[in-house]
């Protein structure tokens, strides 16, 4: 586990410069692979956990397209931070698939009982793929699990589960080396790193939007910072309508 001061000196990777630099680098050496293709040469699985911020999300497309790469999109039905049902929402999801990217479902198993078995997991995940299926046209290529390193219980291991491809699947962590910026760190190892070595074949990239903003931030100011975007899309939607009502919008 790498110290305090060795994340605190990579800050400086996590800015959409820094993203597009890793990005064409990583082009160089590997082929952006989609979950579920067959590709037998030296490859990358680039894979987006979409926990917070979708308008994040969407920067990090249009860098990807420009850089000539697809990515997968792993979207929650259960964010605290979004909702798929909103039109915002649901445009920049149509924008990121427009921008040729897959989407994947990111499942959230807080949502079932602690001791629900393995049908009420397929129903649950079949459900949510279905309507993300519904919603945008777009069958979900691929499954993961949030808050997957404090479950409790294992997540399931099989290679597919209701009819996508598991991120977290056996065949995946036995044959992918694999490199997450969790917590808006690099846990183990550094990306840049990995990418400019480029010693593993085949490579299983995660990466949360929310943590790639335009200038440096510590952790929790990127996560503040979507926050406060949330919040002030909602103020301006609210004084809006009231303004063009004709209500008053006393302070």
């Amino acid at each position: 586990m790498r110290g305090d001061a060795d994340h605190r000196a990579e800050f400086g990777d996590f800015t959409e410069t820094g993203y597009r630099n890793i990005v064409a680098l990583a082009r160089r050496s590997y082929q952006f692979a989609r979950f579920g293709s067959a590709c037998e040469g030296k490859h990358v699985l680039w894979r987006h956990d979409v926990d917070v911020s979708i308008h994040r999300a969407v920067a990090l497309a249009e860098i990807e397209r420009e850089e000539g790469v697809v990515a997968t999109y792993f979207l929650s039905l259960r964010s605290l931070y979004y909702n798929l049902l909103e039109r915002n929402v649901q445009d920049a999801v149509r924008r990121i698939i427009d921008l040729g990217h897959d989407i994947g479902l990111h499942f959230d198993p807080t949502c079932l009982a602690a001791n629900a078995g393995i049908a009420a997991w397929e129903a649950a995940i079949t459900h949510e793929r279905d309507l993300l299926a519904r919603e945008f046209g777009a069958t979900p290529r691929a499954v993961s699990f949030h808050l997957y390193g404090v479950l409790k219980e294992p997540a399931p291991s099989q290679d597919t589960v209701c009819g996508m491809v598991n991120a977290y699947g056996d065949g995946l962590k036995r044959d992918y080396a694999y490199v997450s910026d969790s917590n808006g760190v690099w846990l183990h190892r550094r990306l840049p790193d990995v990418i400019a070595q480029a010693l593993e074949p085949r490579l299983q990239v995660l990466t949360h939007p929310e943590w790639w903003t335009p200038a440096t931030m510590a952790p929790r100011r990127r996560l503040q910072r979507a926050i406060d975007g949330y919040a002030a899309a909602m103020e301006k939607w609210y004084d809006d309508i009231v303004a063009a009502s004709g209500r008053p919008n006393l302070r």
